[in-house]
């Protein structure tokens, strides 16, 4: 106990999300070369995502939760971060880069997180049947699997990377994709207008 003043988090929060024994034992085999040379093709600019103590937001919430708890509990993670970031690599990249190196030994527990957080959802759209007519209800799940499936493509996104961001190609480069496209269409009008042909 190093520092004394440090409140341990609740053991049962550390089993829910995957901060185990197991897990534990497998980040002590980590080193600052294993992100440094992990083959990770996302070294583009990093997303605007803010911070919160120091945890990237573009996590999902039970990675959120997960690293939060991870730094605390976890000494050589904590290390580890530290020491990587922002010096050698961004926050953002390291956060993936952990989360593709523990994958085998926290999928289980965000799955079943996943899943309590899907069977509250759907039991709130129960009370709401029950109260409301069933058009109501067909709404709310419809809303539920909508929620569900961005849920499992925000977690894609995290892990794989957005190929179509433009802030994950080469600094500098242009897809020949605009974000604004919606503007050209508006703009065109006017800009045949101006066209000294007409």
């Amino acid at each position: 106990a190093e520092n004394s003043k440090q409140v341990d988090p609740d053991p049962d929060e550390l089993e829910r999300f995957g901060v185990t024994d197991d897990l534990r034992e497998f980040v002590k085999t980590l080193s600052i070369s294993t992100f440094q040379d992990f083959p990770l093709l996302d070294d583009g600019p990093v997303s605007d995502a803010p911070t919160v103590a120091n945890v990237r937001q573009d996590l999902t919430d039970w990675q959120a939760r997960h690293a939060t708890l991870v730094l605390s509990a976890v000494k050589e993670v904590s290390k580890l971060r530290y020491e990587l970031c922002p010096r050698i690599m961004k926050e953002r990249k390291f956060w993936k880069i952990y989360f593709m190196l523990v994958n085998r030994h926290v999928t289980a527990y965000e799955k079943k997180y996943e899943e309590a957080k899907l069977k509250s959802a759907e039991q709130e759209r129960d009370n709401i049947v029950d109260d409301e007519p069933t058009k109501v209800g067909a709404e709310a799940a419809h809303s539920l699997k909508k929620a569900t499936s961005a849920a499992e493509q925000d977690l894609d996104v995290f892990l794989l990377g957005d190929l179509a961001d433009s802030d994950e190609g080469p600094d500098g480069a242009d897809d020949g994709f605009d974000d604004d496209f919606d503007k050209i269409d508006d703009n065109s009008e006017d800009e045949l207008s101006k066209d000294p042909k007409n």
